[in-house]
């Protein structure tokens, strides 16, 4: 894919959005992404997809990104001058601050032409399971995005927080980056000083049990399998809950049903919806108890936002009684 290409380029992609003008000087779209430092030619073999390398014969200074991984990268002082994609002005630990950054799109829809007039180097998103595209975009789309920029895919599916994290910090060293750097470095620390109060409480907690769950009017999903589920478990905690089917980390969980898990702390996914009036909720342990934390399985990868929440999390097992 040449860069020349790009502008070429007329067709909107299915839900388009305005499209962009042309960069001025000093807009983002008009500055390297990834610093203007003497990087090198970037060239990245993503964890999760055997056989695929992305080469180019330059460095990648312009970056596109999914506003999660825009979140992801930007502890490395990385900057993309496209987002698009689901995050934006979402629930406490998803939103990237795209300010001054070029919005191609939200939730399904993509602007193809605003997207080829910021003229990326490389997208970066969670990717589908080829790695060939975003997980959200149908084959049309993704072909359309071929055309136009390299494909950087992350893998989400199965993926622990400390692999999330790995990851990013691979692409942003293949950008040149120092994933030392004190910033970063101070974040990752206060992320496992969190984590490790999470194993200190899980130790003193008198095996309290703790149920993930989404709920809605309807339907309830939980999950023990999930990335973030796993890191709980790891560190100590007692997760309850049906198993989920093989073809996905969720379980659904009827009202008629949510009582057979009782949960001495229960954490309530930022997604959540129409619930809190229904009696069956009000009537669980630790909704009577008040022993009520939060979680978010699409939380950004970010050092302080889950040192953030990690500690909120501590704070509410700390102070949490074994009920049930």
């Amino acid at each position: 894919m040449h860069r020349r290409q790009l502008l070429a380029l007329s067709v909107l992609a299915p839900f388009a959005l305005v499209a962009c003008g042309d960069p001025k000087p000093g807009d983002p779209q008009s500055e390297p992404s990834a610093g203007a430092g003497a990087a090198p030619n970037f060239t990245y073999s993503p964890e999760g997809y055997d056989g695929l390398t992305i080469e180019l014969d330059r460095p990648a200074e312009r970056i596109a990104a999914d506003f999660y991984s825009a979140a992801g990268l930007a502890q490395y002082g990385i900057t993309p001058v496209a987002v698009f994609g689901f995050g934006q002005n979402e629930s406490p630990g998803k939103s990237f601050d795209a300010d001054g950054v070029e919005v191609v799109g939200t939730e399904m829809e993509l602007d193809i032409e605003a997207l080829a007039l910021t003229e990326p180097d490389i997208l970066v998103a969670y990717g589908n399971e080829a790695g060939d595209g975003w997980t959200w975009w149908d084959e049309k789309v993704k072909d359309q995005v071929a055309g136009l920029v390299d494909f950087v895919p992350v893998k989400l599916s199965e993926q622990s927080p400390d692999a999330m994290f790995a990851q990013y910090a691979a692409i942003a060293e293949a950008l040149g980056k120092d994933t030392d750097a004190a910033p970063v470095a101070e974040g990752r620390r206060a992320f496992e000083r969190a984590r490790k109060r999470i194993r200190t409480v899980a130790e003193d907690s008198d095996s309290l049990t703790v149920l993930l769950a989404n709920f809605s009017a309807e339907i309830n999903y939980t999950s023990t399998s999930l990335g973030i589920a796993q890191m709980l478990s790891e560190d100590g905690l007692t997760l309850v809950g049906p198993k989920s089917p093989a073809d996905s980390s969720w379980a659904e969980v009827s009202w008629e049903k949510i009582s057979d898990y009782p949960a001495d702390v229960v954490l309530v996914h930022d997604a959540s919806a129409d619930f809190e009036d229904n009696p069956v909720y009000r009537r669980l342990p630790a909704v009577r108890a008040d022993q009520l934390g939060t979680w978010d399985d699409k939380r950004a990868y970010t050092y302080d936002g889950y040192a953030t929440w990690l500690n909120e999390l501590a704070d509410v097992l700390e102070g949490a009684k074994k009920i049930v």
